[in-house]
Order: C-alpha cells, then structure tokens, then sequence
C-alpha cells in the first residue's frame, strides 16, 4: 500500500471521535439545562362560545281558564324569562275538574320534571298528592289558606316540599267600602262554590269580620254556573251589595255575575282586580299577575340557587291595588269624589 495513502487513513481515524465529541457537546448541554429548567405549559386558548345553561321542565297546572289565575301564570313566566332561567314549560289546564286536576299532576310526576308550579286550591292539591314520597318541589299561588287546605302543616314550617304565595284577600278593607258607599247598606251578599275549601274559609272570615262590624251577611252556595242567575235575584230581595271572593266557580263566570249584579242595582266590590275589567264596580286586592312572578322567584331559588324548600316560608302578596270601572260607578249613581275611591285606578271598560 502506498504509505501516504497510509497517512490519510490514519488521520482521518483520529479526527472521527474529535468530531463526534464536539457535535455531541452542545447537545448534552441543551439537555442538561432543559433538565434544570422546568416545562412551562402553554394555557390553552380561551373558548368563545357562551357556557350553556342548565335546563329545566316545570309542569303547570292550572284548574280553570279565568283572568286572575291566567295573570298569575303569565306572572310566573315572565318573571323567570327575566331572571334569565332556562325553563320549558309545560302547561296543562284541568278546566275546572278535579280529576283532571289528578291525572295532570301524576304525569308531570311521571315526566319526571324539576319543579310543579299549580294555580288554584283543587290543583294544588292533586299535585300533594302525587308528589309523595317523590323529591319534585311544589310551588303553588292563587291558594286562600294553606293551612286549612292541608298544603302546609304551618305558614313558615313548610314541609311535604312544598311552598307558595296565597291570595288571601283584605276582607275587612273590602266591607269597609261597602260602608263608605252605602252608610245605610242593608247587608252584603256572597255567592260561593260550596265544593271549594278555599271559598268556604273566605265565607267563614268574612261573616266573622262582618259581625265585629255590624254588616249582615247573606250567602248563597252554587255547584254550577247554571246556579248563578237565581243566586243573584235571591241575594237582591235582602241585600245592597255584592261581594265577589275569590271563587274560581263565579270567577269563570264573571262577567255574568256583573251583568246579572248590575241588572239588580247591586253595589259591587271583588277582592280580585281583574274583576273590574269584567264589569265588577271596584276592588281592592292583590294583584294575580304580582302573586306568580313572586312564586317564580321562588322557583329560581330553589332550581338555580339550591336553596332547600323548607328555608322558603310561604309568602302572601306585599301590597293592594284599588281599581274602579267608571261605566259600572255612573250606571249605579256614584261619582269619582266617593271616599271609597279615594286613590283607585280608574278604568273605562
């Protein structure tokens, strides 16, 4: 072999590990530092799209189709669109049956929604029972009395997961207009479902507060709409006025009632301010629309912001409103001056 090709060889073989250890060099010091060096995480990128919000199915019943308990269910929606819940609902209405009332509350059971909102007594109470030994919570409005009704063992101890707002009406305010109308008012009549509990307490109320006041009263129980125009003539051989409870019965037939009423020259007062819309003289009562959205926020308190149904007391309606139909007042001789009207809402219809 050629000796210089000998010598290139032998240089070449000595310069491959020099070359080897110096590429390597950098490369183990990189890794020493990334070694000492802890990792840092790149966060990932914020997301855009809006968090959804939770679901949740509310079952309404709702015994019969009438202003007052129509305006609590509009209440109760409106008011939980506005405190941004997320709610379908699913209205259903018993008109006027009880076992409807049942066979509605036991389905709502069945579809397993979150909450059942009832309007009425009747409907309130078909949902008790078919919510035992269940956890669905129970809100009910457009109840005189819970208690007597059986709903709640007491106002603030609200057991059996169930809660609401009343309609329990200003009784007393309420005779006191016939008074300031009528100084003379031989006595005031009442016509009342006598199949509902909840009108049979305003009857007994109202006779107690009547006697302390020194007002006759004379009623009349009905079991249908049939019975009301017979009602009427029989109230007006003995009585001047006429006071309209809070009776789902004669609520459904309202306007009949003020028809027949005015026909028989009978001072009129409601304790629902729908009324007055239908042809009813005057009210002074809550207002059905203010009762459902309290419910609502009842509701959310209890689905959004898990409070326990037994910290929610039932709940009555914060203040009255007096409204006054001037067609009806005129037709019966009265002028807006009246004491009785002494800041009502006025209205032509």
């Amino acid at each position: 072999m050629n000796f210089n090709k000998i010598k290139k060889i032998l240089a070449l073989s000595l310069c491959v590990p020099m070359i080897l250890t110096g590429c390597s060099q950098p490369a183990a010091d990189q890794a020493e530092k990334s070694a000492e060096t802890p990792a840092v995480e790149t966060p990932a990128p914020e997301s855009t799209e809006p968090e959804a919000k939770q679901e949740f199915k509310i079952g309404i019943s709702q015994l019969v189709e009438h202003p007052a308990l129509d305006a609590s269910r509009q209440g109760f929606i409106d008011q939980l669109k506005e405190l941004g819940v997320n709610v379908v609902f699913d209205e259903k209405n018993a008109q006027g049956d009880v076992a409807n009332a049942q066979i509605i509350a036991e389905k709502f059971v069945k579809d397993d929604v979150d909450l059942i909102f009832t309007i009425a007594t009747l409907t309130s109470q078909a949902a008790k029972k078919a919510i035992e030994g269940t956890d669905v919570p129970l809100i009910f409005t457009a109840v005189t009395d819970p208690v007597f009704s059986q709903l709640v063992t007491d106002r603030n101890t609200t057991d059996n997961n169930i809660t609401g707002v009343d309609d329990a009406a200003p009784i007393k305010e309420n005779l006191e207009l016939f008074t300031k109308l009528k100084k003379d008012i031989r006595g005031v009549g009442i016509i009342y479902n006598t199949g509902e509990s909840n009108s049979e307490v305003q009857v007994n109320k109202t006779k107690e507060i009547a006697k302390e006041m020194g007002i006759t009263i004379d009623t009349v129980g009905i079991t249908t709409v049939n019975d009301i125009p017979q009602a009427i003539i029989t109230l007006s051989k003995n009585v001047d006025g006429l006071y309209i409870i809070t009776d789902n019965l004669v609520a459904s037939s309202i306007s009949l009632v003020a028809k027949l009423a005015e026909e028989n020259k009978l001072i009129t007062v409601s304790a629902d301010s729908t009324h007055v819309d239908e042809g009813i003289m005057m009210a002074e009562g809550i207002s059905f629309y203010g009762i459902g959205k309290q419910s609502a926020i009842m509701a959310k308190k209890i689905l959004v912001d898990k409070v326990d149904i037994k910290d929610i007391p039932v709940e009555s309606a914060p203040e009255f409103e007096i409204k006054v139909n001037t067609k009806v007042m005129e037709a019966l001789g009265f002028t807006k001056d009246n004491k009785a009207f002494e800041g009502a809402e006025f209205t032509e219809q």
